[in-house]
């Protein structure tokens, strides 16, 4: 009788187990380099079914090398349906008319928002996780987050002057993701104006004249050249950049849509920060 018992004990159990399983998604489309990402990073082993394209490009993504296997999709409703997903990963801003024509013919969506601030990462991980049933997975990437940001802070009696510049001379504001990662490992962003998009464009002369000691560039496609990148490359900065302030390059994969990669854009200026400290600039 125990026996019996004890069997049909188990059987209860994996059978509550099996239909707890049934409710995960397991064929899981993203459609957005942002949802892309956290996917990579959540998804169950062999549930992640397509991706956008950029996910898969290693200047566009720090995950890349986890997506090289999984078929690319343009974020079009013919790129999705062939999958029958029974959940798709986008961002807040993908195609309302895309978003709109899934939800109507009754496959799950959930979207990611542009995270501004590190509270923002972490509900970004929070809401992919608990869409994918991986609330433990989420919150040791929540914890590994936290962990590694608290490893880059830095602070000193002075706080060295620097300046995030990317391609077209786009300089990022103190409230930006960027922003806030600079003052975060101890610097003082010369820019000291916002607006909702979290970069400005100070003209070279403008960035001579700030007299930033550090300047951080933001690096999109290395050694491709291009118009957007050209800024960059004027000699008057270039002179600036090598006589007067030190530099450091920040590969656009770690910083792209925000997400708990930016602690690799963190340790980097932390590290110079450290550099600095050494020669006494901070002090």
């Amino acid at each position: 009788m125990w026996r019996i018992l004890g069997l049909t004990m188990l059987l209860s159990c994996l059978l509550a187990g099996t239909a707890a399983r049934a409710d995960v998604p397991q064929r899981v489309v993203s459609i957005n380099l942002c949802s892309d990402i956290l996917a990579a990073d959540l998804a169950a082993p062999g549930t992640l079914k397509s991706v956008f394209r950029l996910g898969r490009d290693p200047h566009d993504s720090a995950v890349a090398h986890l997506l090289q296997g999984v078929p690319p999709n343009d974020g079009r409703i013919e790129d999705i349906l062939p999958f029958a997903p029974d959940l798709v990963l986008a961002h807040r801003y993908t195609s309302p008319f895309t978003l709109d024509l899934l939800r109507r013919i009754g496959i799950p969506v959930v979207t990611v928002k542009d995270a501004r601030s590190f509270a923002d990462i972490r509900d970004n991980i929070e809401t992919v996780a608990e869409a994918l049933g991986r609330e433990a997975q989420g919150a040791a990437l929540i914890a590994r987050f936290d962990a590694e940001m608290a490893a880059a802070r830095r602070s000193g009696p002075r706080a060295p002057t620097a300046i995030l510049y990317q391609d077209l001379g786009g300089a990022v504001t103190p409230d930006s993701i960027l922003g806030r990662i600079v003052a975060h490992t101890g610097f003082r962003n010369v820019i000291d104006n916002e607006n909702p998009f979290g970069l400005v464009y100070p003209g070279i002369e403008d960035v001579i004249v700030m007299r930033p000691e550090l300047v951080a560039i933001g690096v999109y496609r290395p050694g491709q050249p291009s118009q957007a990148s050209a800024l960059l490359q004027h000699p008057a900065l270039r002179l600036y950049r090598t006589r007067y302030a030190r530099e450091v390059d920040l590969p656009a994969r770690d910083w792209n849509c925000s997400t708990r990669y930016v602690t690799a854009i963190a340790a980097r200026l932390a590290a110079a920060y450290d550099g600095m400290l050494m020669r006494g600039v901070t002090q």
